[in-house]
């Protein structure tokens, strides 16, 4: 294995390319990552690039490669901030429609308040004293796309949604996209994204930490994009239809002692700010059901059940590896699903409910996003607990602790996707939020942790 590709890593037994290394330095962010395959054969990968979280030079670029991954082109931008107009680009996902080959790029547009301070002084961090809240982070959800391959991008175009009664301003959101659009298997095309309230933060509460803002999912139903070619007349619903998206009950589950010892951390009051379901992903079971899976502050991740395409949802209990059994321990980080062609289903997590290997809570960065894990479930047919049933996790990759001068970056793997192309099975994901790597899982591996139902 050539020895650059495991630069950063205590542990990647299954590398396959760099997609890209930002190096040492001060740390820039490269995290976010989500892949879609062009019709000519290479595949994209779009994720965000900037000085940190929320910086107002943060843009989104794509990279392609035409060889499966194993390398990859220098990063283009494709969408990038305005500061000067306090404007701010986050969190883009791209989609390739099937048979005119039109590439969308969906992401947030929004107010960043930051922008002039951090313009009068580029070099200094950040410290939110200048933020205007509600507005900051505020806006829509808005798209470009490109019908030569990605060379040239079109206009912005926003998507008018309907408003939820979470939103802190009634004619603009709050929210991010983790995970690019999917085709259902009843033809569907529909995405995800987290919408989130912003008046629990800094603005009007200077003792509220903004990691106890309530939030839910959402979906998005793009109603006719595989067909229109016009722009303009593409339509888009949003469900589940009224003023809230998909919740967590968290009364239900109060006594979780990760949710309790988070909110006595952070001074918060569960009841209030425990209601958190995030960063939704998607699968399709064989009976017609939809389970989507995402993080909580409960120390497990959750699922939510629809079986009418998405109009409605279950309200989102603990994931368990068996209908019944254990709860699968997992903090506030991306916990993809995907179902694979042949299937089963594929769980990335990192096997930590904020209390082990020395964390100090589900938001403890360095220590709960680090090693990553994989673990492989059939269905049951059963219709309790999700109606999947898991079987023994597997380490995929452990990032190693910064001990150099120019690399003091704890361990840290975060927004990993699962891939399938041609019958081959890829993780990608960031490195201590700088680099985004891609590793390749043996067929035999997976087959190995599936169990047999």
């Amino acid at each position: 294995m050539d020895s650059r590709l495991l630069v950063g890593m205590a542990e990647r037994k299954f590398a396959h390319g760099d997609v890209f290394r930002h190096g040492y330095g001060p740390t820039t962010k490269n995290e976010g990552n989500c892949a879609a395959f062009l019709n000519d054969g290479r595949w994209l990968t779009t994720w965000s690039q900037g000085t940190d979280d929320g910086y107002p030079d943060e843009r989104i670029v794509g990279s392609v490669s035409d060889d499966m991954g194993r390398t990859w082109s220098a990063p283009v931008p494709i969408v990038a901030s305005d500061p000067h107009n306090e404007l701010h680009v986050l969190s883009g996902i791209p989609f390739v429609v099937p048979d005119m080959g039109r590439v969308y790029l969906f992401f947030f547009w929004v107010l960043n308040t930051d922008a002039r301070a951090w313009l009068a002084n580029p070099g200094f961090p950040l410290d939110g004293a200048n933020r205007r809240y509600p507005e900051h982070g505020s806006g829509h959800l808005c798209f470009v796309y490109s019908d030569d391959s990605c060379r040239t991008w079109s206009d912005r175009h926003t998507i008018d949604l309907p408003h939820r009664e979470l939103y802190s301003m009634p004619d603009r959101l709050h929210g991010w996209l983790t995970h690019p659009p999917q085709i259902m298997p009843t033809g569907e095309v529909v995405f995800t994204f987290t919408g989130y309230k912003a008046d629990l933060g800094l603005d009007y509460e200077p003792s509220i930490d903004w990691r106890l803002r309530p939030s839910e999912a959402n979906l998005v139903l793009c109603d006719n994009i595989l067909a229109e070619h016009d722009p303009a007349k593409l339509e888009f619903t949003l469900l589940p239809e009224g003023p809230r998206g998909i919740r967590l009950d968290v009364s239900k589950y109060r006594g979780f002692d990760p949710l309790r010892r988070f909110h006595d951390i952070f001074f918060g009051d569960p009841l209030v700010h425990g209601s958190s379901f995030e960063e939704m992903t998607l699968v399709p079971l064989t009976d017609g059901r939809w389970v989507g899976v995402g993080r909580t502050k409960l120390g497990c991740p959750c699922y939510t059940v629809s079986k009418d395409q998405g109009q409605t949802w279950t309200a989102p209990e603990p994931l368990r590896y068996s209908p019944g059994g254990a709860i699968i321990p997992h903090p506030m980080t991306l916990c993809p699903i995907a179902r694979t062609t042949d299937g089963r289903c594929v769980l990335l997590f990192t096997n930590n409910n904020g209390m082990a290997r020395g964390a100090n809570h589900i938001w403890d960065t360095g220590k709960v996003r680090n090693p990553q894990w994989i673990v492989a479930a059939a269905e049951t047919g059963a219709q309790a607990d999700a109606g999947l049933w898991f079987g023994d996790p597997l380490i995929l990759a452990e990032a190693a602790e910064g001990r150099t001068r120019q690399d003091q970056a704890p361990g840290e793997i975060s927004m990993p996707q699962f891939i399938e192309r041609k019958g081959r099975f890829f993780v990608c994901y960031s490195l201590k939020r700088r680099d985004i790597l891609l590793d390749e899982l043996p067929r035999a591996m997976l087959d190995a942790i599936t169990p047999r139902w």
